[in-house]
């Protein structure tokens, strides 16, 4: 990147404002890093407006060109200063609990010796940084991404072998160049390495069978540039480092192999099971039909829960409520609908024309004759099953009125005329003419 003598890109020029209010100079707009803003802007972002409460603190393109007046902030976990004009990373000093500070895209040219040793992430990617001296400070230093930055040789990332927790080493895009064996020896000594990212160095150009080299010398590598580490991978690249092309394809022949190996175990243990489990259910079937056998009883149901039958009470009576309406205003049961129905179609199946249901109505009245030994209730308001018949029943009926106030003898001498003047059926046989009249 092209810079002017101050050190900076052309056309940023850089002045202290003279107040808290931003100022823009070519584009670039700077503030002031004040107590009072401070406190304000935490209030706004959902923090405190006592300083040492707050555990994170939003400061991303602002403007800042200088961290300062943090010394109050004490509880501070993680800071945000993407995308400022930071040139010194100074000013941190008083954050002992810092865990996290991204402060890329800025224009910070080298890593300060007074950064909190509590750090565990830093991200000073997008900085022209020429160095990364003084992260061996750091002894909990587990991510560090620095990539598209000014690093050019071994010596400026040497300072990474000094931290033991490292896991995590971004360095992509960068200038690294130098010695490739030295290279691999380098990264090889950092006992925690998990994760590299080294492509777009010229360095890594120069190493033949790059990504074997360094799978086979990081045996804790799980991710390398592009893609990760699976372990096929690490068994095809540790086989080369020992034994070359022979050793690799051995090797992935006998991976291959065992695989095959496996899958054949894994598909004779499901055989098993459902063969023991096909087992089991037969056991049960066979002792179910022994108990079954044991009582008389059968299994050829299919096993389907089957309803009781009703009792023949319950029929007759549903039959004989079916020769009348429901009462009116209540709604009447589907058994009954569904016994009706059945009726008029059984009667329509004989050849018989369907009756018609007999309306309800309240029993005002009741005559109870006795006859045969049987004793009938009738109701006044009972009509036929048909209209003629109804007619012909209320015709005869009248007639007999008619004949027993005359004193005049029905067919078969039914009514006749007492000594009082009253009228009684004669005989047992009239009684029961009347009444098959009256049914």
């Amino acid at each position: 990147m092209t810079t002017t003598r101050s050190g900076r890109p052309p056309g940023v020029f850089h002045s202290r404002p003279r107040s808290r209010f931003a100022l823009v100079i070519v584009g670039i707009m700077v503030n002031e890093m004040t107590k009072a803003w401070l406190k304000a802007h935490c209030k706004e972002n959902g923090g405190y407006g006592t300083p040492e409460l707050n555990d994170k603190l939003y400061l991303h393109f602002k403007g800042f060109d200088k961290i300062e007046n943090l010394e109050e902030y004490t509880g501070l976990k993680s800071v945000f200063l993407e995308g400022n004009g930071l040139e010194q990373l100074t000013g941190l000093e008083a954050c002992t609990s810092l865990r996290c500070l991204f402060a890329q895209q800025n224009f910070v040219r080298e890593i300060p010796d007074a950064l909190p040793a509590s750090l565990s992430t830093i991200n000073v990617s997008n900085n022209p940084l020429g160095t990364l001296e003084h992260l061996s400070r750091l002894p909990d230093l587990q991510t560090l991404q620095a990539s598209h930055c000014e690093l050019k040789d071994l010596d400026a990332i040497r300072d990474l072998v000094d931290c033991p927790e490292l896991t995590t080493v971004d360095l992509q895009q960068n200038k690294i160049d130098g010695d490739a064996e030295e290279m691999v020896r380098l990264f090889a000594s950092m006992p925690k390495l998990a994760c590299l990212y080294l492509q777009g160095n010229p360095i890594v150009s120069s190493l033949r069978q790059y990504r074997k080299r360094m799978i086979s010398e990081i045996p804790g590598l799980a991710y390398l540039d592009d893609r990760p580490v699976f372990p096929l991978e690490r068994l095809c690249a540790e086989a080369w480092a020992k034994g070359g092309l022979e050793a690799e394809k051995a090797a992935r022949a006998a991976h291959k192999a065992e695989e095959e190996d496996k899958q054949r175990r894994d598909r004779e243990y499901l055989t098993s099971i459902r063969e023991a489990a096909r087992a089991k259910r037969e056991e049960q079937a066979r002792e179910t039909r022994v108990a079954l056998e044991a009582v008389g009883l059968s299994d050829a149901s299919d096993g389907e829960w089957e309803e009781d039958p009703e009792p023949p009470e319950l029929i007759a009576a549903r039959a004989k409520l079916a020769m009348y309406e429901a009462r009116p205003g209540e709604e009447e049961p589907p058994e009954l609908t569904r016994a009706r129905i059945d009726l008029a179609v059984e009667r329509e199946a004989r050849g018989e024309s369907p009756a018609a249901t007999r309306p309800w109505a309240p029993l005002a009245e009741r005559d109870e004759v006795e006859g045969g030994g049987e004793s009938f209730v009738t109701n006044a308001t009972v009509v036929g099953e048909s209209k003629s018949a109804g007619r012909a029943l209320e015709d005869e009926v009248e007639a007999g009125e008619r004949r027993r106030d005359e004193n005049v003898e029905p067919r078969g001498g039914g009514v006749k005329k007492t000594e009082d003047g009253s009228g009684a059926v004669g005989s047992q046989g009239d009684r029961e003419t009347l009444l098959d009249d009256l049914d």
